[in-house]
């Protein structure tokens, strides 16, 4: 877990460096059809077709807020050298993106399966997986920083990594142009940060625990409205004002969450109740036969007593 949560992470931290926001948060969704597959394939689930139209759902929400996006990001592909991979809007770096959802998906997966075969604290389990993703990325530190632009030479990663830790505590390590360090608000926006990745893992898990993969992915789909929202803060860069269509597509996204979750249950009871109540008017309708029947024998039988004098056999015979 702690692997593939630790290669996931590194793809998409050099994704994020040459895309845009919005662009991430739709690339991202790809997570939504690779965890179907992978939990078809591993996990042999089968999807009714109330799931299917909830997705449905969710995804015309999702080209509804970034339809203009999507447009945008068409006509610039255009202009695009696909072998230069510093280009801001690079294809290469958009396929990046969607291929850290594999082992994203793979990791919540397999947190799917174990965590329902055993009790398992969500907290501890967090403690210990960000521990093996430590262990296991910071190898990888030496040929990423090699592939990062500018590139970070093995004898110059311990100094690099030491003024990003004086950053981290408010200390300006580079002053000359044209990015000189500005690190005098980092210890907050850092240690925010890091509280609400914690927060949100620790949810993750619990999501997985109590529900799947699949609605996770979906569920995290909010995230393509809500951070247009975000983008509308003064503080936020590239700020711009609220559009319908974030609002009319976070109301699609949750009716395609509510669909895919609740819907087919919600008819599944629907349908039992109303055979239930099928079979208990049919019991009612039998009893009330049975009754009717019953009385009517009854009146046979004292008529034919009180015409004549029938046998044993006669009495016998009008009561069945």
């Amino acid at each position: 877990m702690g692997a593939l949560d630790g290669f996931s992470g590194i793809l998409q931290v050099f994704a994020a460096t040459y895309l845009g926001g919005s662009i991430l948060i739709l690339l991202g969704q790809a997570a939504i059809p690779i965890s179907m597959v992978i939990s078809s394939i591993w996990l042999h689930t089968q999807y009714t077709n109330s799931q299917y139209f909830g997705a449905g759902i969710v995804t015309f929400g999702l080209i509804i807020v970034l339809g203009p996006n999507l447009s945008l990001a068409a006509s610039n592909l255009q202009a695009i050298d696909f072998l230069d991979l510093e280009t801001s809007n690079s294809f290469a770096w958009a396929l990046v993106m969607i291929l850290s959802c594999i082992p994203m998906c793979l990791s919540s997966v397999y947190k799917e399966k174990h965590l329902g075969e055993a009790e398992m604290d969500a907290i501890y389990l967090n403690g210990w997986v960000a521990i093996y993703q430590f262990i296991i990325c910071l190898p990888l530190t030496i040929p990423i920083a090699m592939l990062g632009s500018p590139s970070v030479s093995p004898s110059e990663l311990p100094s690099n990594l030491w003024n990003g830790f004086r950053c981290y505590l408010g200390h300006n390590s580079i002053y000359e142009e044209p990015y000189p360090d500005d690190c005098s608000r980092a210890p907050v926006y850092v240690t925010i940060y890091l509280f609400f990745n914690i927060l949100y893992n620790i949810l993750i898990i619990f999501i997985l625990k109590f529900g799947s993969s699949n609605i996770l992915y979906l569920a995290m789909t909010i995230m393509v409205p809500l951070g247009n929202v975000a983008f509308t803060f003064p503080f936020m860069p590239g700020h711009e004002p609220l559009a319908s269509k974030d609002i009319f597509g976070l109301i699609l996204i949750m009716l395609g969450l509510f669909v895919y979750r609740f819907f087919g249950e919600l008819i599944s009871k629907t349908m039992r109740s109303t055979r239930a109540q099928l079979f208990q008017e049919c019991f009612d309708d039998e009893d009330i036969l049975k009754r009717r029947t019953g009385e009517h024998s009854s009146e046979l039988t004292e008529a034919l007593i009180a015409s004549s004098e029938p046998n044993e056999r006669d009495i016998r015979v009008v009561q069945i």
